[in-house]
């Protein structure tokens, strides 16, 4: 069966991590100085781990707001290994609550190849979805990006209250293009949720490896979105 709807996960697939920026930011000025790249490098460390525990979970947005707190404290954790959980759970409450302020100093940026390839899917009719595991105000950044535009369905986990890699995440969006799992691609960058997610839901999954760091997955792989047309063809 031909594809007909193409979906993208949105921070490190089509939206560069302001995630980074703004933890490193947040941990510098608290006095934890670190680097925005050994930001990144814990949290691609820490995230399947962490998927294990709460991706699968359907959680209302104060639980969703929760998991993401213990995200930020094994982040915490693996930075700052001689530091105690007590100060990873204090310190990740203050990640949280500085990250609406600090946010507004960090743009916002899509990829280059974001807008371009978005451009040409869109003329070659295929249906355009985004599923984000993220907070319920990411809606507000999509807006402010322009990027409804291109995605008439938009599913954001601290919305609809599951996440990647359960597969109803998917079945929601499935369910809004109207389209069956066999006509549908989910774009991401994280293995565990974005590839492993659309295929139990029975989507094809293709992974978005920028860096070139996970050689070893077995999946189709592109280190660009330019490369998209050649997968779903």
């Amino acid at each position: 069966m031909s594809i007909r709807a193409v979906f993208f996960d949105l921070g490190g697939t089509l939206l560069v991590m302001r995630r980074d920026r703004i933890i490193s930011k947040i941990l510098s000025d608290a006095g934890y100085p670190i680097e925005v790249r050994q930001v990144h490098a814990a949290y691609y460390r820490v995230e399947p781990s962490w998927l294990s525990t709460y991706g699968g979970k359907t959680m209302t947005g104060e639980e969703n707001e929760e998991a993401y707190r213990q995200l930020d404290a094994m982040t915490f954790r693996l930075l700052f290994p001689g530091r105690g959980a007590g100060e990873a759970d204090r310190v990740s409450g203050l990640m949280r609550g500085r990250w609406p302020l600090v946010e507004k100093t960090v743009p916002l940026e899509l990829y280059p190849d974001a807008i371009p390839t978005l451009e040409r899917l869109k003329d070659d009719h295929y249906i355009l979805g985004l599923i984000s595991n993220a907070p319920s105000d990411t809606v507000k950044t999509i807006q402010s990006l322009g990027l409804p535009r291109y995605f008439p369905i938009v599913v954001v986990s601290g919305v609809v209250g599951v996440s990647k890699p359960n597969p109803e995440i998917f079945r929601i969006a499935l369910k809004k293009a109207g389209v069956a799992p066999s006509e549908a691609v989910h774009v991401g960058d994280i293995y565990e949720a974005d590839v492993l997610g659309a295929r139990n839901a029975g989507m094809k999954g293709l992974l978005i490896d920028r860096d070139d760091l996970q050689a070893e997955r077995d999946c189709p792989r592109m280190k660009s979105l330019s490369e998209i047309h050649a997968f779903i063809r």
